[in-house]
């Protein structure tokens, strides 16, 4: 790296604060070994992949059984999974894996978190892995251009989701509604009433992730994050969409912010709310009543951005594990795989051939709001750039944002303070942003 891209890194990353910058000032020299693992006797002649994920619960059983299908398919490879936390958590534990020099071959990174690892320069360029009949076209185009910067790949689509709404089938129609859920957010303030006879919320808000589900509301509106590295939350259409959702929870008492709205769903404490696609099955297996669910309400205009994970492999890990960690990934990627993580999750299935898999057709038509996430990715976007960008701007919104739902500050004061720190914080990084996608 040149000095002026050693500075510009470290820059970047005493934005992010912590291990982060930690990990900076100690990137130049030293040899990087494997993370700590377990490799059981049968295996002990392959090679050995390390492979942090942020998958627990169900989805930390269907990932096992895919790893486990993946170490039966072949007799070269040994990957071992080893479950970090959540998606911040595992990032953090990178950085500070990156700091000690222990590191594994294969990580899950979010939509958000990927990027700090990129501008850090810890992630292999992915382009010469490529070749035969695996190549960035099998993705669907917009999660593998989310990945890609200057025409090189670094993060390839994984755990990808949207933002889905939920509603109780059983609710509405005891409240005499439309089984097919509200097109439009007018039509949900209108039918909360008759929603409330039945349970106690029309529309569970989610504290985590809260600025994730909020940038579809701003698009709906009509307005946005940002403009490139330009923070616009104090724009007029930004502030529109902020009052209109607060007024929901305070003026007509229909919606509240939940510490798990997954959870109250399921408890039919609310008889609506915004979740992952990445929830669909877990929903579905723990809902005592008719789950739906249909695209997210539009306003002026329809709004959805895409999230979730993929996966990165890191620079610094063993040339011939780095080889075999894109073996596990290519294979991950086949149609048949694709389709069986979307299956037994509800994540969208990253290759294009997937959603012709056999599976996948008959799960769609036995379960229909497996179509209505497929049909809804044609409408998605990747989200406006300050979120994913910017060191912790996710955090200070979902924080922000919480604010909003559960106290009397009102949202001009609330967005223009917050524009102000993450303009503040955007402009540290705009120089490095420009140098590695400018």
């Amino acid at each position: 790296m040149t000095a002026r891209g050693a500075l510009s890194r470290r820059g970047f990353l005493a934005a992010a604060g912590g291990a982060a910058a930690a990990l900076a000032a100690g990137c130049g020299t030293g040899q990087y070994v494997q993370v700590i693992g377990s490799v059981p006797r049968d295996y002990r002649r392959r090679l050995h992949v390390v492979y942090w994920h942020s998958f627990g619960g169900d989805l930390g059983v269907a990932m096992d059984k895919l790893i486990d299908e993946f170490n039966g398919a072949q007799d070269d490879i040994f990957v071992e999974g080893q479950f970090q936390g959540s998606y911040e958590a595992t990032v953090q534990k990178l950085s500070a894996a990156l700091i000690a020099r222990q590191i594994p071959d294969i990580v899950v990174l979010s939509e958000v978190t990927w990027r700090k690892m990129h501008l850090a320069d810890k992630l292999e360029p992915l382009n010469s892995y490529f070749g035969g009949d695996y190549t960035p076209d099998i993705y669907l185009d917009n999660f593998i251009n989310e990945g890609t910067v200057k025409d090189t790949v670094w993060w390839i689509p994984f755990a990808r989701s949207t933002p889905l709404f939920y509603f109780n089938k059983d609710v509405f129609a005891k409240a005499g509604l439309p089984e097919t859920g509200p097109g439009n957010w007018r039509d949900l303030k209108e039918w909360a009433p008759a929603l409330q006879e039945h349970t106690k919320y029309a529309l569970a808000l989610a504290g985590g992730y809260a600025s994730w589900y909020f940038q579809g509301n701003v698009w709906q509106w009509g307005g946005r994050y940002s403009d490139g590295l330009k923070v616009t939350l104090d724009d007029e259409k930004s502030l529109e969409a902020g009052n209109w959702m607060v007024d929901l929870v305070r003026k007509d008492r229909a919606a509240y912010l939940s510490a798990d709205s997954q959870v109250d769903f399921t408890n039919q404490v609310t008889a609506c709310a915004m979740l992952s696609t990445g929830s669909l099955a877990s929903v579905s297996a723990d809902a005592k009543f008719d789950v739906g669910t249909t695209f997210l309400p539009e306003y002026d205009g329809f709004g959805c951005p895409t999230g979730g994970s993929g996966i990165g492999v890191m620079r610094d890990a063993a040339p011939e594990r780095k080889d075999a960690a894109m073996e596990f990934i290519r294979w991950l990627s086949q149609p048949e795989k694709s389709a069986q993580w979307t299956i037994e999750t509800g994540y969208m299935p990253v290759a294009k051939a997937a959603q012709q898999e056999k599976a996948l057709v008959d799960k769609a038509q036995e379960d229909p709001n497996y179509q209505t996430a497929l049909n809804q990715l044609l409408k998605t976007k990747p989200q406006d750039l300050i979120r994913p960008i910017v060191p912790s701007a996710g955090e200070m919104m979902d924080t922000a944002l919480q604010k909003l739902y559960s106290s009397t500050d009102s949202v001009e004061a609330v967005f223009s303070r917050l524009n102000k720190r993450l303009q503040r914080k955007a402009d540290l990084i705009s120089e490095n942003y420009e140098a590695q996608y400018g």
